[in-house]
């Protein structure tokens, strides 16, 4: 029985290694026919972790950047280099920077400006309010509480009312105050402000 037993292990043994055999010729037969479109594939995937790991390291290290010119700026505001270098490599936060520095100063022309030119729309949004305020516009102030998508539309119609107060139309003002919505925040200040304008 010994020998039947190591014949059927020498089968056995045959078997699994003609499968191995077959296996590698059938791979060597894919390769071969799909040989450039795999080689092509590697290749697409190497570049784009490579491109990947660039654009990532570039954006780490503009970012970097443009925080240490924000550090230098906040420092000294004079520094123009700090300046130039937070508008290249971070436009948002230089649009940020701008605002601040802008309504801090209370310089309502280049808060319209920044509105004009800013690609952020809340920064925009901010900044028309901001010097509409500043210039004491009812018109402007009016304009951009009808705007239906204002963030502060309620405190700009407010503010309108307060400008009517100090030129003595109280009339405007309590029209105003009546635009604000009962369901509002403010109407604990627009109940204050409408006892003053008895």
């Amino acid at each position: 029985m010994g020998l039947k037993e190591n014949v059927d292990a020498l089968k056995q043994e045959l078997s699994t290694e003609e499968q191995f055999l077959e296996s590698v010729i059938k791979a060597e037969g894919f390769f071969k026919k799909y040989k450039t479109a795999l080689i092509a594939a590697l290749v697409t995937v190497v570049a784009a972790i490579v491109i990947y790991l660039a654009i990532d390291y570039i954006h780490n290290r503009d970012l970097a950047q443009s925080n240490q010119a924000l550090a230098a700026l906040l420092q000294n505001p004079a520094d123009e280099k700090a300046l130039k270098l937070l508008r290249e490599k971070n436009e948002a936060l230089y649009e940020i920077y701008r605002f601040s520095v802008a309504a801090g100063s209370m310089k309502a022309e280049q808060l319209a400006e920044l509105a004009g030119k800013s690609k952020d729309p809340v920064l925009r949004d901010l900044a028309t309010y901001q010097a509409n305020v500043l210039k004491e516009s009812a018109e402007g102030l009016d304009a951009y509480s009808r705007k239906q998508d204002a963030l502060l539309k309620e405190v700009a119609i407010l503010d309108e009312a307060y400008l009517f107060f100090s030129q003595g139309k109280n009339d405007e003002a309590r029209k105003r105050l009546a635009q604000i919505p009962l369901t509002s925040q403010l109407q604990g200040i627009v109940q204050s402000f409408a006892h003053y304008l008895k």
